[in-house]
């Protein structure tokens, strides 16, 4: 037995919002997420990212760093998802987390990345966080 579907699955295509300190990570991770056609934003604070985010509707994915200057990348994560619910979320973080808010990102939904990552496994875990729903909006048939 298997699934057969009417569609096939392609990459799909996001627009990521990117917030890190750290110019170096903003601006290669923008060149390898654009080199696989995705739109991008940047922003090095969360109150600059909160703007851009209100100013770009469609906004599918927020990659943000734990640590950055004035409040946690979870925070931000939090603001935005109230702004917009259907918003995908990848924290990414030099440090290991402590369980509690590991547990919190889990519960969420969200994905961790721990850094230092190759940019490999970055695009690996945003096409896995970006893949369309297979069982969503496709008819699909069971064939014996």
């Amino acid at each position: 037995m298997y699934l057969e579907s009417e569609h096939s699955l392609p990459q799909r295509t996001g627009r990521i919002l990117v917030v890190d300190d750290d110019p170096d990570i903003r601006s290669l991770t923008r060149t390898f997420l654009e080199h696989e056609g995705h739109t991008v934003y940047l922003s090095g604070d969360p109150d600059r990212a909160t703007h851009i985010f209100r100013r770009s509707p469609g906004i599918d994915l927020l990659i943000a760093d734990y640590s950055l200057p004035q409040r946690s990348g979870l925070d931000l994560a939090r603001e935005l998802t109230m702004l917009s619910p259907s918003l995908r979320v990848l924290i990414i973080s030099g440090a290991i987390l402590p369980s509690l808010h590991s547990d919190r990102i889990a519960l969420q939904g969200w994905k961790i990345l721990t850094k230092p990552f190759s940019l490999p496994a970055l695009l690996a875990e945003v096409h896995k966080i970006l893949a369309p729903d297979p069982y969503a909006g496709s008819s699909a048939t069971l064939i014996a």
